[in-house]
Order: C-alpha cells, then structure tokens, then sequence
C-alpha cells in the first residue's frame, strides 16, 4: 500500500508539472487575448451623417470630385467693411483698466485706425492664396483646405501625410507660418533626420470657407468623421494628426475613431476632466510632495498655487464658453454686424490665452507677438464668411451633449502620442494625468515658451516637437 500510495502521488505530482503551467500558459493566453480584444473593441463609432439643407437625397451619389478654391473679394465688400468701420461708436474705458475688463477701449481705436486707413485685404487675399485651396463635399456640406506638398524631397526622405486642426477662435491661416518649417525644413534650418511632410489643413465645418452644418447636433465626432473621409478621398491610408483646441478635441476622436489610420498623434492642448475623490486627493497632495503622485518639479510649478490657475483664471478666461455654449445665436447675430465687435471679441482671446501678464498690458501685449496684419488677417477670415455664428455654435453642439468634455475618455487613445505642453497654456495637464486617456505617451515635452495658439506664436518650436515625435515613432 506504501508503494502504491508513492505511486499514485508521484503520478500526481508528475500531472501537475504538466497541467499547472499548461493551465497559467492558458490563462495567459486568455488574457492578452482579452486585452487586445479590448483594444479593438474600444473605438468610437464612426457612424454616418447628413448635414446639408433639408432631407438626404435618397438613392443620390455625393459629389466626390476635390475642386481648386479661390480666395476672392471685391471693391463692394471693401467699401462696406470700410463704412462700418467709418461708423464705429467708441466706449471710453475705466482709467487703469488695461485688459481686466475685457479689450481696452482706447487701444480698439487704434486697431480700428490702423484697420480702416492701413490694412490692406487684397494684399491679405494674395497672402491666403500662396498655399493651393480646395473644396470638397461631404455629408452634404463643402468642406474648405489647404493642401501643401514639399517642392523638394532630398533622396530617401519619405514625405509623411499630416493633418493640422486649428480652434476657435482661429483659422486655417494659424498654420501658414509653421507649413513652410514642415515642408521644406533643411531650407528652414530644421534637419530632424528623414522627416519631410505634406500638410493639409482643413476649416472646421462652419469656420471661415467650410459651410456651416444645416443641420443640429453637429459635433467633434461628426467632425472627425469628416477628416477621415477627406484624407482617404485625398488617398491616404495611414497618417497623422495635429491639433490644438478644438483640434485637439477633433484629432483624438479621430485616434479613437479608426486607430488602424493613425500613424501618430501630436497635440499642443489635451482635454481631460478629473473629477474623482481620487484626483482630489492627488491635487491635494501634489502641491506638497509632487513627487508622491507622480508629477515633476515643472508640472507642480505651472499647476500651483491650485485655486488661483485651475480656478480664477479658467472661470475668468471662459465667461465667452458658457454663453456660446447656452445661447450662441443671441451674441453672436451683433458680431456678426458688427466688424468692430467681432474684432474686440476675436483679438481679445490672442491677448491673454497667448500670455496670462498680457492682462495688465494697455494694448494687451498683442504686437508683441503678432502684427495687425496677421491678427485682422484671422478676423477678416470670419468677417467675409459670416461666420462667427456658426462657429460659436460649435460650443453649443458639443457640450449639450458633454458637459465637461469627459464622455470620449473612456475610450483609450493607444495610437502612439506626443504632447507639447507650453507655459501659458489655459489649462496644464501633467502627463500622469494625460496617461489617463493617452496610453501610449511616446513625447511630452515642457516648451520652454508660448501659449494657446502655438502654431501661429511660436511655429519654430512647435515644428521642431512635430518632427521629434514622428522621427520616434518612424523608428519603433
């Protein structure tokens, strides 16, 4: 019995040594099965759409054809801008306001001064159409963009697709300094390895030469549907993805949307609203052993003192969000009369979301920065279209139905993502808390200078992130 029992348990050691491994070697298996299934089960639904006038033509084939666009103007749109100007009714201005107030009044004058009797929209108009337009319409509506190829690829380069997404309240035009540092960047001094790019900047449906949507519910994952239809119309299967603000919001759906199209995602503004006991905890924690909750010294210094830059200063900055938001058609209709009110509206963001000291600037500190030429060139674009309204709603269309913009985070970004995280941004996410959505980080840099419209302030810097995350991610 003895040897029987030693027998039996020597068998059943023996089975062991073959079914335990065999079933952890199942179980692993199941899991990283599960895992990459979750991945793939985990994008947004690209759906479909209709936003053209009245009902969707049944049975009838969209237009595909991609048509050249010009920008044009005429002496009768000039006059007209030059009679309202002509007619401006001037506010005088609480003495020692500088921007606190909103646009210094005494300042407008002169940026109306200079608009009406120095700025010259034709030459403006020849500026704009350096970079080849185009036309395009999809679900119903024509969707504007600049295509731009590099004139010169040196042997062996590879030329990279590159989507670039502007916001509200920009322009397609933010993007025409930094286009030529992407196409051409050995002219431009910029020799990050092979990288060499083709960039295509579309206007957000209802943003300057892009037609307004006819219809409700017209959202970034509407949007992001778009572009994708537009890139694979242009031809390309995978590519990448630029954005800030809205673009930022745009590109991400588009991440999540058909991750198996994005080569990369790189983004100057993320989007993430961490409202748990958790976060709170962490924020709290944060400001006085950073280290603990896995922010460096540089996030605690642009994320502290708390109160001051995640609360003020957001609630200060973001009284326009609320209304367009809510009721973006009442405000909107006296912009959209008025070019003087548009501008005061417009160049008011370009002062403080460039720089937050700019507030105590008479003149906002805008020709620091910019020159009016390049400023009234951004507004013109949403005079001469009308289309500050449709713009505005936007906001309307967004958070109606995500509040906090937080309903898309659910949905893990994993295509790889570079961050370029500037100092006077509205808002710092630390790249613990990106990781949240964007789960696989490949750069997060701190810029060393620059705000909210990084493309059109500081392009240099902004070129030089770009093509250091796609010159990792080519070599992965």
């Amino acid at each position: 019995e003895s040897i029987l029992s030693q027998i039996r348990s020597f068998e059943y050691s023996q089975k062991n040594a073959v079914l335990v491994p065999a079933a952890a070697l199942g179980v692993g298996v199941m899991l990283l099965y599960w895992l990459r299934s979750g991945r793939k089960i985990k994008t947004i639904d690209m759906g479909d759409g209709w936003w053209g006038s009245g009902e969707r033509p049944l049975q009838e084939k969209e237009d595909e054809s991609i048509r050249p666009f010009k920008i044009e103007t005429s002496d009768k749109e000039i006059e007209d801008l030059h009679r309202r100007l002509d007619h401006f009714r001037f506010t005088p201005h609480v003495e020692g306001a500088a921007f606190h107030y909103g646009f210094n009044s005494s300042y407008l004058r002169k940026v109306v001064a200079y608009w009406r009797n120095q700025f010259d929209w034709r030459k403006q108009v020849e500026v704009l159409n350096k970079y080849p337009h185009f036309l395009t319409t999809i679900e119903g509506i024509d969707i504007h963009f600049i295509h731009v190829k590099p004139s010169y690829v040196p042997h062996g380069r590879a030329v990279q697709p590159l989507l670039m997404v502007h916001g509200w309240p920009g322009s397609f035009y933010e993007f025409y300094k930094i286009i030529p540092l992407l196409t051409e960047p050995a002219k431009h001094g910029l020799n990050e390895g092979d990288v060499v790019f083709e960039v295509i900047c579309p206007s957000i449906p209802g943003y300057g030469f892009s037609e307004a949507p006819h219809q409700k519910e017209f959202d970034s994952i509407a949007t992001a549907r778009i572009f994708h239809k537009l890139m694979n119309r242009l031809g390309f299967k995978k590519y990448y993805l630029q954005g800030g603000d809205w673009g930022s919001r745009i590109t991400t759906n588009m991440a999540q949307m058909l991750p198996q199209s994005v080569k990369g995602l790189h983004l100057n503004l993320v989007f993430i609203a961490r409202q748990s006991l958790g976060s709170l905890i962490c924020t709290m924690l944060g400001a006085y052993v950073p280290w603990l909750v896995g922010f460096s010294r540089e996030d605690a210094r642009r994320f502290y003192p708390f109160i001051q830059k995640n609360v003020y200063d957001v609630l200060r900055e973001s009284g326009y969000l609320h209304i367009q938001a809510t009721k973006p058609d009442t405000a909107g209709c006296g912009l959209n009369d008025s070019p003087v009110g548009l501008a005061a509206y417009i160049l008011e963001k370009f002062s403080t979301w460039t720089d937050k000291s700019f507030l105590h600037k008479d003149d906002g500190g805008l020709e620091s920065k910019y020159s009016l030429d390049e400023l009234l060139t951004n507004v013109m674009i949403y005079w001469v279209t009308s289309s500050i309204v449709s713009s505005m709603r936007y906001y309307k269309e967004n958070f109606s139905k995500d509040p906090d913009l937080s309903a898309h985070n659910r949905v893990g970004v994993y295509v790889p993502t570079g961050i370029a995280a500037f100092p006077q941004e509205i808002v710092h996410v630390p790249r613990v808390w990106a990781k949240d959505v964007y789960k696989n980080i490949i750069t997060y840099s701190y810029m060393p200078r620059g705000g909210h419209f990084a493309a059109f302030e500081e392009p240099k810097l902004l070129a030089q992130d770009i093509m250091q995350f796609v010159q990792k991610v080519e070599q992965l």
